[in-house]
């Protein structure tokens, strides 16, 4: 019980943080390395900005696990220097402390229609969906 209520607390947070109509918000809550993102789902317009929020003591990011971008637009995105060559993936966050947000960046190159899934890079183990309406 104890459990859902700090989920219920986080995710009214999360819900905090955006307003539907300019922002899109994904959140990793308490234990989150062992329970997974609060928010395994996340809808978001093409462009829409995606806000990430840290409920957590450990430290999270919130990176695309099955899509990439192009060589081409790798060149230009700051995040892909930390990437093997055809591995940037289109969408990342800084990896943020406990009580820290920060923005998803590349939500600027994501296509209406499609999902995209996304894992934290430090726990493999924490996976969702970005679905872009």
């Amino acid at each position: 019980m104890r459990r859902l209520l700090v989920g219920l607390c986080a995710f009214a947070l999360v819900g905090a943080l955006a307003s539907p109509a300019s922002s899109a918000a994904a959140a990793a809550g308490p234990g989150g390395f062992a329970a997974g993102f609060v928010t395994p789902v996340v809808v978001s317009a093409p462009g829409e900005p995606i806000t990430f929020a840290n409920f957590d003591v450990a430290p999270h990011n919130f990176v695309a696990s099955s899509a990439f971008l192009s060589k081409k637009l790798a060149k230009k995105a700051k995040w892909c220097s930390a990437y093997d060559k055809g591995k940037c993936p289109v969408f990342w966050s800084q990896t943020i402390s406990a009580g820290e947000t920060t923005e998803v960046e590349g939500v600027d190159l994501l296509k209406s229609g499609t999902q995209y899934e996304f894992f934290c890079s430090l726990h493999p183990n924490m996976k969702g969906t970005l679905v872009v309406r």
